[in-house]
């Protein structure tokens, strides 16, 4: 039972970050390496704030997050103001992914540098990451499907037309990029206190992969596939434990059969949530057949 939670609450944090991803990659369209950056920036502030400035656990976590967030709008400033895209901004993403990583391995005070941070108080349970979950999900899912979601995807679909029609291009995909570092952070900090323990190597490029792959599985027009993946993922690392050195090749294969067999990823451009509206009305469709077949019978 232990194990089970245990597999359940890395996948709830798994996908409060995956969900800041969707907005950026799936329906931004812009592909990130430098995510693992924004979760680690969320967990060391987060658990600093809380063992050095005494912050209760919530609102550092919190705080965590939104300097996270503050340092996604500071990166993509210059980046976006550019006209960065395509593989020049993964490429720019990923070089803050690793300077994150370089810093916090030689910055000594507070952080202890590459000897990691330790001491930090277990403090995230299932309960706390399945009430954050839910509560960030509703919110992205609000935000997609209000008119910032249909702008990204406009300007994801064809961004010259979109900015002919008005639509502020910048604006749209620093809220994107914002979004994502908030919930990446914010997952980080959640995990910090799971682990009790930061280095510099927990959040490595690898797991900007994990949280891209999520998206690409899932579907990129989809927020319930990218959640799915995201459990998947979670869970997948437990399964192949034995194979642990395979597990990024492994991850390829699957990339290439969804690229080959299913482009558009599991889900598609399909909810979780319609499907289950149209499997309610195909089986009231089913029963009002069979009872108006019944009273024909008798």
């Amino acid at each position: 039972m232990k194990y089970t939670a245990t597999v359940l609450l890395l996948a709830g944090i798994n996908m409060i970050a995956v969900s800041g991803c969707t907005v950026l990659t799936g329906y931004g369209g812009m592909f990130s390496l430098g995510q693992a950056g924004f979760m680690s920036i969320g967990a060391y502030f987060a658990a600093c704030f809380h063992i050095y400035g005494h912050i209760p656990f919530l609102l550092a976590v919190l705080l965590g997050a939104l300097v996270s967030t503050a340092a996604a709008v500071l990166i993509g400033f210059p980046v976006l103001k550019n006209k960065l895209t395509g593989d020049y901004f993964a490429v720019c993403m990923l070089g803050f992914g690793e300077a994150v990583r370089l810093v916090s391995a030689n910055f000594k005070p507070y952080i202890k540098g590459a000897m990691g941070l330790t001491g930090i108080p277990r403090k995230t349970t299932l309960t706390v990451v399945v009430i954050c979950t839910l509560v960030i999900l509703f919110l992205i899912r609000n935000y997609l499907k209000s008119h910032y979601g249909k702008n990204l995807i406009a300007i994801r679909q064809q961004e010259v037309a979109a900015e002919m029609m008005g639509m502020n291009i910048m604006s749209n995909k620093m809220w994107a990029l914002a979004i994502s570092g908030f919930t990446c952070g914010f997952a980080g900090a959640l995990y910090a206190f799971y682990a009790t323990t930061m280095y510099p190597t927990t959040y490595g490029s690898a797991k900007s992969t994990d949280l891209n792959a999520a998206v690409v599985f899932g579907g990129v027009n989809s927020l319930s596939g990218p959640m799915m993946a995201a459990i998947i993922l979670a869970a997948m690392p437990e399964v192949l434990r034995a194979f642990a050195m395979w597990r990024l090749v492994i991850y390829g294969l699957l990339f290439v059969v969804i690229m080959l067999f299913r482009p558009e990823g599991l889900f598609g451009n399909k909810e979780i949530a319609g499907e289950l509206k149209r499997l309610w009305r195909w089986i009231k469709r089913v029963w009002a057949w069979r009872t108006t077949g019944r009273k024909e019978a008798g």
